[in-house]
């Protein structure tokens, strides 16, 4: 007997054409670190007067459901999981730099997660995969990370060989590639930032049968967070207004904009994030002193999505 491993597994997906149609899942999402594949059924016990044992356990409609995480090497899953649009691309050499283009609504895809296994493989098949909240994150001990959850309409495991692995020879961007700027110049001593971008996705079943109808994404909602070194009250005057104390009009939006880079030139290898958000407003903060120790503060706010790039080495003709 054998149990299934991850490094004979493979995760990869496919734009479909409409949804739950299938696609051909042959794009890598990066370097994966943790899948869950975790449908629930609505089970429910049925009992009545008279009696103390149920009378029947009875399934209900599937939800096919599960959540992905990976060193972010390439701007895909931008694309898959927030924008939806059609990105564009600008080779150079060997280097591509992709600009993401928003979408009302995302599209739905194959997601294929499978295990070799010797003559019958175990391959989990999912149709209309449709991307929720997504996490993009980074820190001084860490690489620029990517983290969604995605809602689908149908699940098999009716196949028996796995797609071959497709594995992206790019490195991650390391924290100390990072940088955060809030409104008002580069900051030096940021430990760790985190936007979270929920595409509000679902989907909707009917009578008659126990998988979901039809599935799709919403209102998008933004925020962000960050833990920064003090060194001086800019920041925390953005949620009063002005350093003198609360003002009674709405204080001035800023532009938050998160970045990786690994310094390299286009053309030569270069490997470089950059996520704006606009009209961002600070929500709260939170000064934290404690004794033979740096002070610190936590900032959090809320934006709009801006202007997104990601430069790598997936060419456009392999996108």
């Amino acid at each position: 007997m054998a149990v299934a491993r991850t490094v004979l597994g493979t995760v990869l997906a496919g734009a479909e054409t409409s949804y739950k149609t299938g696609g051909t899942p042959t794009k890598d999402l990066g370097l994966i670190k943790t899948t869950v594949v975790n449908p629930d059924s609505g089970v429910s016990e049925s009992h009545g007067f008279g009696q103390s044992n149920g009378v029947s356990v009875n399934a209900g409609a599937v939800n096919p459901k599960g959540s992905i995480e990976c060193d972010l090497q390439h701007g895909r899953l931008l694309e898959y999981a927030i924008f939806g649009g059609t990105t564009t691309h600008v080779d150079s050499t060997l280097d591509c730099t992709h600009t993401m283009v928003w979408a009302e609504e995302l599209k739905s895809y194959a997601l294929e997660q499978s295990y070799e296994m010797g003559t019958t493989d175990i391959v989990m098949d999912m149709l209309g995969v449709i991307f929720g909240s997504s996490t993009i994150s980074t820190s001084l001990d860490g690489n620029l990370k990517f983290r969604s959850d995605w809602t689908a309409g149908d699940i098999s495991t009716s196949e028996t060989a796995v797609t071959s692995a497709v594995v992206n020879p790019g490195a991650p961007l390391p924290g100390f590639m990072a940088g955060l700027n809030l409104g008002a110049g580069a900051l030096t001593c940021v430990q760790n930032w985190e936007i979270t971008l929920n595409k509000n996705s679902k989907t909707i079943g009917g009578v008659g049968t126990r998988k979901p109808v039809f599935g799709g994404s919403h209102q998008t909602n933004v925020s962000w967070k960050a833990t920064i070194g003090l060194e001086d009250t800019t920041q925390l005057d953005m949620l009063t207004g002005a350093a003198a104390g609360i003002i009674d009009t709405e204080p001035t939006p800023i532009t938050a904009t998160f970045t990786a880079d690994n310094g390299t030139a286009a053309g030569s290898g270069q490997r470089k994030f950059s996520m704006a958000l606009t009209g961002c407003q600070i929500k709260d903060y939170s000064v934290n002193a404690n004794l033979g120790d740096f002070v610190l503060y936590d900032v959090s706010g809320h934006g709009l999505i801006g202007a997104t790039t990601f430069a790598d080495q997936v060419l456009e003709a392999n996108w």
